[in-house]
Order: structure tokens, then sequence, then C-alpha cells
């Protein structure tokens, strides 16, 4: 047992800065690590720091580093992992493993605080410090900073609603003065660290602004400036400072500084990149217990305004968690990747319906009851919408039902009828068919969000049914549905769309998806009627267009085009060819294991050759001005949506062993819009 002199008061009001061994001796120590006394001593092993205190000089409060490098300031970094996994890799929540139950064994808080502090205290390089001095000194000025953070809330956050104002500008203005005084839901530590892993949040709300980048800021003179020249630069600035601050699961911000970087790889067509960054995030908000539910309790009688902002930020936590788990299971639907978050494992509350106030001590929350929206659109509805499709996913995985040669279809068509029910019991003001418009000319980007729901709803009913299309006329009509439901809605989405929100990720990607598909099942059940065939090449052309227009700004576009364009020129080949131009229906039943391999072996080579034009467009992610020309080329940057990817999920799509099929009259049954001929 260690002796008694060694351990750690629960409460101190003077900050231990010694490591154990000289506070036991009673020796002056250089609060290296190792420090020089234990390596004269040689008992290196038994250097360890308090939890609370970092491999450096620190004061009492915490000092964090503001926007001004210049000052003398000393990042600190707590440790303290009370609510998650340390060095050890255990849990720390109460009855989750054996090593909690330590506690109760040594029956002594005090030595069980020792063993957890020496075993999770991060390691720290003595150049650490620096480090972090020189990167943060990178940021913008402040009154640039300023103009960034209104341009992210007002053109990008709608987007993805991942932070809340009340929050964000809680810290950027004690981030600003380098004011500790605590806010009513964070005591004055946990102030110190958000604001420690602040800065790494900032470099990424400027690469994303920068990313959207309205045409009437390049008009400023302070935006104009060389140190706004690249987005890709502030990310990777952002993202090398977390790592050096380490992810250790003590920091929201740390959360919400790889979440942001996420999206912004994900705009970027770094699809694999985005997934890990989402990953580092999940895991450290798993180490902040966000997937677990909270009990709020009014500590005094007086206390009611730190109560309800305590409820609040609580809320906004949820949310933060609920958009990753969204994020998670989307993007796995996506890549075809693993799912990082189990929901087994999780038992937080989705959040309330209901819009965060900007002063969170003054307002009691409220649902907003089903069909009703008193006070306008909420931020958190369409996530709200987004979480249960998620749920769907999951069930999706678990049932099998996104893999071929399904024995019981019953169980896709109770996913696609459920996915349908979710889809007609959105808000009014998120609805597809016959919406409430009111609201659309106070937000003006609810139409955009409308089209943005419809059309997630329609991939997560692609996917469902992708791989049984050449396997069952019902799931090829539901696929065929969606792909066409969704090249529409991309039509409108685009013409709602400025130019400065070209590099969005889902303009390209949901009109590549549904064209490829939609080229698979005409090119294995070509139709006979001179009308759908019309207005299947209206669509495919109305898609390469958009692609080509938004191809300079979108590296998904880019990539995807040629791929697109020669799925278009096939279909065409096969409309005038002598067997599609028939007017018998033998032509459908040649085989569509052929007309797949055709198609696969067709595209494979043709795009090889016509990729090499499509990338020499412009690398440049915001736009033919090259704010971005510190990026780097498209032949450096992994790509994640290249003609890999997309032939890659023409293999998902599996026919029975059957050489022929029957003639296919699905066709009959859709309606197609006269008016475009």
């Amino acid at each position: 047992m260690y002796a008694t002199d060694t351990h750690l008061p629960l409460k101190r009001k003077r900050i231990i800065t010694s490591c154990s061994e000289c506070h036991r001796r009673k020796q002056k120590c250089d609060r290296q690590s190792p420090c020089n006394n234990c390596l004269a001593r040689n008992v290196a092993r038994k250097c360890v720091y308090n939890a609370l205190q970092s491999s450096g000089q620190i004061t009492e409060p915490p000092e964090v580093l503001g926007p001004e490098p210049s000052q003398d300031r000393v990042p600190v970094v707590p440790a303290d992992d009370t609510q998650g996994s340390g060095g050890l890799g255990y849990s720390l929540v109460a009855g989750s493993n054996a090593f909690v139950g330590l506690k109760r064994v040594l029956q002594d808080e005090d030595e069980f605080q020792q063993i957890t502090s020496a075993h999770n205290r991060p390691f720290r390089s003595p150049v650490w410090k620096t480090h972090a001095r020189t990167l943060i000194s990178q940021l913008p000025s402040k009154s640039v900073l300023q103009q960034l953070v209104d341009i992210f809330f007002s053109e990008v956050n709608w987007h993805y609603f991942i932070l809340e104002r009340f929050y964000f500008d809680d810290l950027f203005t004690r981030w600003q003065s380098t004011e500790t005084r605590p806010v009513n839901y964070l005591s004055t530590q946990e102030l110190s660290i958000e604001l420690q892993y602040f800065p790494a949040l900032l470099f990424q709300v400027v690469a994303l602004s920068l990313q959207f980048l309205p045409p009437e800021a390049l008009t400023l003179t302070q935006l104009s400036s060389p140190e706004l020249s690249s987005s890709y630069k502030y990310s990777e600035l952002g993202d090398e400072l977390v790592t050096v601050l380490g992810r250790h699961g003590v920091a929201l911000t740390a959360v919400l500084a790889d979440f942001v970087r996420a999206t912004w790889l994900k705009n970027f067509g770094r699809g694999i990149e985005a997934w890990h960054s989402a990953g580092n995030a999940i895991r450290q908000a798993q180490e902040l217990s966000l997937h677990r539910q909270h009990d709020i309790h009014q500590s005094s009688p007086d206390g009611i305004e730190q109560t309800l902002s305590l409820i609040w930020y609580d809320d906004f936590k949820k949310r933060v968690w609920m958009n990753l788990f969204v994020w998670d299971s989307l993007m796995a639907m996506i890549l075809g990747r693993p799912r990082t978050i189990h929901p087994d494992d999780c038992d937080a509350k989705l959040p309330i319906d209901c819009n965060i106030p900007r002063d969170p001590s003054k307002t009691v929350p409220m649902t907003v009851q089903p069909g009703e929206s008193p006070n306008g659109p909420t931020t958190v509805s369409a996530g709200l919408f987004r979480y249960a499709l998620a749920c769907k996913f999951h069930e999706m995985r678990a049932l099998k039902a996104d893999r071929p040669h399904l024995k019981d279809h019953h169980i896709i068509q109770g996913l696609h009828e459920q996915v349908i029910s979710l889809l007609d019991n959105v808000p009014p003001y998120l609805r597809f068919k016959s919406p409430d418009t009111s609201w659309d000319g106070e937000h003006s980007f609810l139409p955009q969000l409308r089209e943005e729901v419809f059309m997630t709803a329609n991939m997560f009913l692609m996917t469902l049914h992708r791989p049984h299309i050449l396997a069952s006329a019902q799931s090829r009509k539901a696929a065929l549905e969606a792909a066409l439901a969704t090249l529409e809605s991309q039509q409108r989405f685009f013409g709602q769309t400025s130019e400065h929100h070209y590099p969005l990720f889902g303009l390209a990607f949901y009109t590549i998806d549904a064209s490829i598909l939609l080229s698979v099942i005409v090119a294995s059940y070509p139709p006979h009627g001179h009308e759908p065939r019309q207005y299947i090449h209206h669509v495919l052309q109305q898609a390469i267009d958009r692609l080509s227009h938004v191809q300079p700004y979108n590296s998904v576009a880019r990539s995807g085009l040629g791929i697109v364009q020669r799925c278009y020129d096939k279909l065409k080949e096969a409309c005038h060819s002598p067997t599609h131009t028939s007017a018998t229906p033998t032509s459908s039943a040649m085989s569509p294991r052929f007309e797949l391999q055709s198609l696969r072996q067709e595209l494979s080579h043709r795009n090889s050759m016509s990729m090499k034009d499509v990338q020499s467009a412009p690398s440049s992610s915001s736009g033919p001005e090259g704010l971005d020309l510190l990026a780097p080329e498209l032949s450096v940057i992994p790509d994640s949506f290249g003609e890999t990817y997309w032939l890659d999920q023409l293999n998902l799509i599996q026919p029975l062993p059957v050489v022929a099929q029957e003639p296919d009259m699905f066709w009959d049954s859709l309606l197609f819009d006269s008016n475009i001929f």
C-alpha cells in the first residue's frame, strides 16, 4: 500500500504542481515527466502527477490560450477522466466493469483516486505547449473570426444543425477575453477544459465557412487577405491541434471539432477520412457519456436559473449525440462500413423538439406537439427524422435485409412502409406532400431542407431495395420510383441552391447514386414505350447538366460525372439498337445478369479513359475564384467517391441464378409528366 502522506486531498485550495514522489519527499520538482529527482533516484516509474495537472507549469485557475498568441498564456488540459475510459481502457461508469469494483475493495477513496489518476494521466511532450501556441497563432484576427462565425451560422449550420448559438457564443466571448467566470451550466474547471479545445473548433468553423463563403463576402477587405486563402489549411490546422492536445474525451468542444471536420471532409469528397473523424468524435462523446441518460435535479430553491441552463445544456448534448448517431448510421449505409455505435449501448433520451433560446436560464423547455408549430420551425425536427431513419437502418442490418437473396420479402416491404410512414409524419413545414410554406419567407432554407429530408428517405429506400432489384419485381419498382423521385428532388434542390453552396456533398452524391441505379434497372429491363424512354433520357440529361455545372466546386461531382455520362451514353446506344427499338417485348427476356455484366465491363473500361479528362478540372473546392490555393491536387487526395466506389455499388446488385426472366410490365404502372417532352 502507498504511504498515507502520498494521498492527494479531494479538495485543496493550492494546486500541487510537483510529482507524487517530490511532494512526498518535500523536494523541489522541475515538473518534467519524469522529473530530475526521480531520474536521479532511478524511480522514473513512480514519477506521476495528479490528474488535474499537466507536465508543465500551471496556475490557478488554469489559463487558456486566447486569440492573441503574443500573450504569455500556458494552455492546460486537465485529464480528469471520471466519466470515461482512462489509459487502461476501462470505463469508470459505476457497475460497468471489474476495475470500478476496486474502489469497493480498497474502501479508500483517496487510494482509488491516486491509482486512476496515475493510469489516466495523458502523456505530454515537453514541446506540446509551444506547438499549440504556434498553431493557434494562425487563426484569423478577431474581426475576421466574428464575420466567419456569422457566416457559419447563417450559411452552413442550417444544413446540419451541429452547433447551438447560445453555447458557441458563451465560449467564444470567454475565449476572446480569456474570461474564466463560469457560465450557469459549466463550472470554472469545466469551462477551462472546454476553452482549451475551443480554438480547434474555431479552426473547423472557419474552414467550413470558407467552403461556403458567399460572393459578397469577398468584397470585404478583411476577407480578401492571404490568411483566408484556404479552407483546407484551416481544417488541417484544427485537426493537428486536437491531436496535440489529445483526444481524451474531456471536452465537448473537442467532440464538435472532430464532428465539424467530418462535415468538411465529406464535402471535400474524402468520405473515408470523414468516417474516421466522425469515429473520433463518437469515441470522445462516449467517454463523456453522451450516450447515457443523466437526470438533472435542482440543487437549491433559488437555483432555478442554473437548473434551467443545465437542462438546456443537457438537451444540447443530446442533440450532439443524436447527430453523431445519425452520421454513424448514414455513413455506414453510404460507405458500406461497420457501425461504431450500437443502439443497445445507448439509453440517452431524444432531445426536446423545440428551439434552444439564446438565454437558456430564462426559458422553460416545452415540446412542440405533433402537427403544431406555434413558434415556427425547430432546429431539431429534421434531426429527429434522420434519427428515426437511422434506427431503421440498424433494423435493416439486424434483419440482413440489405443483403441479396433474402427469403422473406415481407421484411423488406415492412421496412419500406415504415419509412414512408416516417416521411408522412414529419412536421408540416418539412412535409413533402402539401407542406406548410407559411414559414418559408422567414426561414429561407426550409424549401431546401424539405427536399433534403425527402432525398434522405429515398436514399434509404434505394439502399434497401438495391440488392433485390433483379430478383424481385416489387423491389425493382420501388427502387425505380425512389431513384426517379431523388433525381426530380435534386433538380428542385439545385434550382434553390446558390452558387456558393455548390460544394455540398448531397448536391452531387444523391444525383450520382440515383442515376447509376436508374441506369442499371433500365439496362436490365428497358421500357418499351416511347414516353418512359424519353423521360429516362430527360432526367439523366438533367443529372449530367447539374454535375457539369457544379463539378468545378464539388469533388464528388467531378469524380462521378464521367460514370454517369457513360451510363447515359450506353443507354442511348441500347435504345437505338435494333433489339430495343423493336415493338416486340422479347427484349425484356434478355438475361439481366448479362445486361448488368455488360454494363459493368463497359463502364469500367470506358470510364477509366474519360475520368482523365474530368480530373483535369480545377481542384479548388471553393470555386473558380481559387480560395483553396493550398489544397492538394486531386491525385494526392484519397478519392472516396471515384469510379471505383460507384462500380462497387453495381456489385451490390445480385440477380437470381436464372438465365431469362418473363417480360416485366412494371413500367406501365408508372406515371410520367408529358409536359417535359
